[in-house]
Parts: structure tokens; sequence; C-alpha cells
């Protein structure tokens, strides 16, 4: 099983690889970052076109902090596809990885996660766009006192000025712990700013 779940990944992540870029993940050209709070949790993220510019792929380093005193590191390289499937949606995928520091039993994990983003632009001209993405790390690629790692999100965004957009959606991230009650890090709706850096 465990051979199949590698094998799976691997597949996924050559997938990946000759796809095109439709349109760029970040909110304009170049990188940006956003913070969002949460009932729980402050998310703080960074995004960037990857310096690996032969496959268009996008940069996404994360910084979770929750009041239940976890705190979770994240990195993402994501591919660009070519799915033409509905007008403005844009479809990323590549691999997560978290570096975890749980208050539960003081445990520590590091994942790899397989997953994607989505974006479709509803009012390209005002900047309103929903947004979502899944995550998925198997137990296979996982280590430490883990089994799995589920990390979805489904918001909207709206601009208010030409670099300043505000999100908000809701957040489900839970890492299920062996010989122990799974430890959900946020299950709320959050809301927040980000900031397009530029080019």
């Amino acid at each position: 099983m465990r051979i199949f779940t590698l094998i799976s990944c691997a597949l996924a992540l050559a997938v990946a690889l000759p796809l095109h870029a439709q349109e760029p993940r970040t909110p304009a050209t170049g990188s940006a970052i956003d913070a969002t709070a949460g009932e729980h949790a402050l998310q703080l993220r960074y995004l960037a076109a990857s310096p690996y510019q032969p496959v268009p792929s996008d940069l996404d380093y994360g910084l979770l902090l929750s009041n239940q005193h976890n705190v979770i590191g994240s990195a993402a390289w994501l591919f660009h596809t070519n799915l033409d499937l509905v007008p403005h949606l844009s479809f990323n995928i590549g691999p997560q990885g978290y570096l975890a520091s749980l208050a539960q039993q003081s445990r520590s994990v590091l994942a790899v996660a397989i997953g994607g983003d989505a974006r479709l632009e509803l009012i390209p001209s005002l900047g309103v766009a929903v947004y979502g993405s899944a995550f998925y790390a198997p137990s296979v690629l996982i280590f430490g006192a883990a089994n799995n790692v589920y990390d979805f999100t489904a918001g909207v965004q709206v601009r208010f000025a030409p670099r300043l957009l505000a999100l908000g959606g809701y957040r489900w991230f839970r890492f299920s712990l062996q010989n122990s009650p799974d430890d959900t890090v946020q299950q709320s709706v959050f809301v927040g700013m980000r900031w397009n850096l530029g080019q």
C-alpha cells in the first residue's frame, strides 16, 4: 500500500511538469503577502513566482500560529496548468510540506502533502474572485507521530485598491495523530488582507 501511494504521488508530480501557465496564481504579476485571522489561528503567507521558470510555477511560504500553542510552517511548489475548462479559471497542482510543532503531547510532525488550488475570477475588473485549495498527506509521507494531514480552504477576495485585496473564507486543517485524538488546528471562518508587492 505504501509503494502504491508513493507511485501515485510521483505520477501526480510528473504530470504537472509539462503543463504551461494559463494565468498567474498571485493576484497580479509579482509576489504578494497576506495575513488572515480565524477563531483560533493567525496565518501569514508569502507568495512568489518560482525562479525555475522553464516550468511556470509558484512558491508559497506560510506560518500558522494558534492560541493552542501550535506552530506550523509550510512551503508549497505549485505548477500552473493549462486546463481551459472555464474562462478566467486557473488551477495549480504540486506538493506542500509542513513542519509542525503541535501542542497536543508536544508532538513534532514533518509531512509532505499533494494537492492543488483553484481560482475563478468572477468580476476581473473589480478583482472579485473565489478560490480554494485542498492538500492531503498520507502516512507514508509523514515523519512523526501522525497518520494523515488534511488541509482544505475555500474563500473569496475583493480588491479595494490597486494592490490591496480583502480575503474571507473557511479553513479546515487537521492532523490525524497516532494513539491520540486528532488535532484540529483550524476549523473556522477567517478574514484578512493581501498586499500585492508587484514585480
